[in-house]
């Protein structure tokens, strides 16, 4: 159905730059996560460069750490960019330290006795020894004596996001996770719950859809980006009645209103509208109005199954549309056994959070609780990775509903940070890293036609 064509609606030469210019921004983005990324592990490719090919016999932190040290050298134009990262470096890690020292330090030290002068050369420690950027140090907590000497077992979003998860990805156009209409339709054909897409709209106009409905039902509504990710540009639309609906910030609008809206949207992205989804009664008192969800991570096993390694449970305090961890979001660790949550914190940036057991808003208890059909999340997650057959990682979205769990996403290169945060422990010596180590080996041995020596 395309829309009445409006000033507002028309592609025009302005609404064409904005388009140019956002992909332009997207892009730019992308790059900058890349450098920082180069600059913040050149240590560990530094300290490790000389031991050579990393051997599977290693532990799997060790194995990681080294893995990344060896691809760093062997990217496009490597000594180059390291270069360009060595003379960055400094510069970067000074300014980090005086950003997150100046956001944190005096609260720290009320709380942990580590001085502020104290916790700047522990970061610049951290930085120059293991790779790990002040960033982490806090979130981390690795002001503390037990954890900073655990430090060379954490593993980072630059040797997991990036070589790691590179090398594992599966083969171009074997599926396509991030696209969240094709993951809706796999997963309906697959018999894996997942959330439907009602619309889809694309260049202002709402785009023919399998499995969509003519007119926006009358009931709660999910606005995302068909690409969108982390909780951004999200917005909730809630049913009020005489075909009307109100977002989060309290505009109104009718159906076609609604519809005129989120195709003037789709000018620049491509936008889809989903149920808005509601959670188990058990868990109303501790979501601030927002879906709360379980992030799981499962990980192929030296049998090629799928295995359940880590789960992490997430609840929004600071607005009612997204529990998205990175958005300012509660997080803690659940017991994969049992489904048991403990004590819970932010991502570690914003002291005055801190850990709690009670919900900051509510005052609800939620520590030793135990979640909504526990056994059903993990079978889900499990019966949603079988249906991805090259996909040798994959960190799920769950919610847990009054009817049962369902599958909101998959995550092809799942961030490990929610889950040390949430369990204040590094994985480097945990399951995960069992299986990460495993399968990279076995693909750099594959891709060499000999295992690494």
């Amino acid at each position: 159905m395309s829309v009445p064509p409006s000033p507002d609606d028309r592609l025009s030469l302005a609404d064409r730059f904005a388009t140019l210019r956002g992909a332009a921004w997207k892009a730019l983005l992308r790059q900058a996560e890349a450098l920082a990324y180069l600059v913040a592990g050149l240590p560990m490719a530094l300290w490790r460069a000389f031991r050579g090919k990393p051997a599977a016999s290693l532990p799997p932190a060790e194995y990681l750490h080294r893995y990344y040290a060896w691809t760093y050298w062997r990217l496009p134009w490597g000594p180059l960019k390291a270069a360009v990262a060595a003379v960055m470096w400094p510069v970067a890690l000074i300014a980090a330290i005086w950003l997150f020292t100046g956001r944190n330090g005096k609260a720290i030290a009320a709380r942990s006795g580590v001085s502020v002068a104290a916790q700047a050369l522990g970061q610049a420690d951290m930085a120059a020894r293991h790779a790990i950027a002040p960033f982490w140090y806090y979130m981390f907590e690795l002001y503390l004596p037990e954890r900073g000497r655990q430090a060379g077992l954490y593993l980072t979003a630059h040797e997991t996001i990036g070589p790691a998860y590179a090398l594992l990805q599966p083969p171009e156009g074997a599926d396509f996770l991030d696209d969240k209409i094709w993951f809706a339709e796999h997963c309906h054909a697959a018999g894996v719950r997942a959330v439907p897409v009602f619309m889809h709209f694309s260049k202002g106009e709402r785009r023919p859809l399998k499995g969509g409905v003519d007119q926006l039902p009358e009931a709660d509504l999910f606005v995302k980006p068909r690409s969108g990710a982390g909780g951004h540009r999200m917005e909730r639309w809630d049913f009020i009645g005489g075909g009307r609906y109100r977002d989060a910030h309290g505009t109104v609008l009718d159906g076609a209103a609604l519809v005129q809206k989120l195709a003037r949207q789709s000018l620049k992205d491509d936008f889809l509208v989903q149920p808005r989804l509601k959670n188990h009664p058990a868990l109303d008192d501790i979501a601030n109005g927002a879906l709360a969800t379980v992030r799981l991570l499962t990980c192929r096993d030296g049998q090629g199954r799928p295995e359940a390694a880590n789960a992490a449970f997430r609840m929004a305090i600071g607005n009612s549309v997204v529990d998205n961890f990175h958005q300012g979001g509660l997080a803690t660790a659940v017991n994969l056994a049992t489904g048991e949550i403990g004590i819970a914190s932010d991502i570690g940036v914003r002291p005055e959070v801190g850990w709690r057991d009670t919900h900051p808003v509510s005052g609800a208890r939620f520590a030793g609780r135990i979640l909504p059909h526990w056994p059903e999340v993990v079978a889900l997650a499990i019966k949603a990775h079988e249906a991805f057959p090259q996909r040798v990682v994959v960190g799920w979205d769950v919610a847990m509903l009054e009817d049962g769990a369902m599958i909101i996403e998959g995550n092809g290169k799942p961030d490990l940070d929610i889950h040390q945060r949430a369990e204040r422990r590094p994985l480097g010596g945990a399951r995960i890293a069992e299986l990460l180590a495993h399968n990279v080996a076995r693909r750099a041995g594959n891709q060499s036609k000999s295992r690494p020596d």
